[in-house]
């Protein structure tokens, strides 16, 4: 795929992979929360390996610039605003998608939100926004795909996007339980949708220099976070694109069921700071240090616009 002039007042994201111009040649795929962060940096690379992309997410404007992005890259895009937590929307997303291009290949769920709140003080309703958008609209796109595309073409690749699904966050009870259900739910599907030849797989991202980072976090806890890395640097939505774009190949079409880690080696370092004190330190002291910090950058999972604000708590 040929790089064309970037427009005015556009960037183009650089390629973050070696793949072939058409190593996705002729293929389709979905990606929510694609409006920013790994969402619109794992739209730009499938693009840029040929593939045509669906973005979704709530943002009209921040679709858009992805579109934009990947048009000035010489690829091909289409942008959708749906909320997935609502059944009609996910319905019309797949049909945009099928009237389109005529077949999903590769389904990225990337689209989730979250607030911080210690446990006890995270009510029911909180816990259930993060969850119907996480898990359910998550299962609800990916049933819509899986349905009406990948199980009739028997063929596809289905990617949860979850991070830290194997160790709490402090402040993040809600969240990290929603990633787990995740990551149970790409190696489930592998075995059960094996025989229509899908493959599913969960994406674990680590702390990653997304726009919700840098706005939501000071400067001294970023410093804190990349302390804990052993590649001694925070991730970039690049990064896990990469890998997203790679699995989407024929290359790695031995690789499902499993979860795949890119924190540049945070989960193998383990803790790396002291443990939060037992009596009045609350979340600030916590400083969500001693979880191994995969999430502490939110990963841009839906962050432009998963409408969690005032969920209950």
């Amino acid at each position: 795929m040929a790089t064309k002039p970037v427009r005015k007042g556009l960037s183009v994201l650089e390629p973050s992979l070696p793949l072939r111009a058409d190593a996705l040649a002729g293929r389709t795929a979905v990606v929510t929360g694609g409006g920013s962060g790994i969402g619109r940096a794992t739209a730009v690379d499938l693009a840029r390996a040929g593939c045509r992309v669906v973005v979704a997410g709530r943002r009209r404007d921040c679709l858009d610039e992805t579109v934009a992005r990947i048009e000035c890259a010489g690829g091909r895009a289409l942008a959708v605003t749906a909320d997935i937590r609502e059944p009609d929307q996910v319905t019309g997303l797949v049909d945009t998608a099928l009237d389109a291009f005529g077949r999903v290949d590769v389904l990225v769920n990337n689209a989730g939100g979250q607030f911080s709140a210690p446990a006890e003080q995270i009510s029911v309703n909180g816990w259930r926004a993060v969850h119907r958008l996480a898990v359910e609209g998550s299962w609800a796109v990916t049933r819509e795909v899986a349905t009406r595309s990948m199980i009739a073409n028997r063929s596809g690749l289905v990617v949860f996007v979850g991070f830290s699904p194997r160790r709490g966050i402090p402040g993040m009870a809600h969240a990290s339980a929603a990633r787990a259900a995740l990551e149970n739910l790409a190696s489930g599907l592998a075995i059960e949708w094996a025989r229509y030849g899908i493959r599913s797989v969960c994406v674990a991202p680590g702390t990653i220099a997304t726009e919700g980072l840098e706005i939501n976090y000071t400067d001294e806890e970023r410093r804190r976070w990349e302390s804990a890395v052993p590649l001694g640097r925070l991730g970039r939505p690049e990064d896990v694109a990469a890998l997203i774009a790679f699995l989407a190949t024929d290359a790695a079409a031995y690789i499902t069921g499993t979860t795949l880690v890119v924190d540049g080696g945070a989960d193998a370092w383990g803790a790396g700071h002291p443990a939060p004190a037992l009596e009045g330190a609350g979340l600030e002291g916590a400083g969500l240090e001693g979880a191994g910090l995969e999430g502490a950058g939110l990963e841009g999972a839906g962050l432009e616009g998963a409408g969690l604000e005032g969920a209950g708590r």
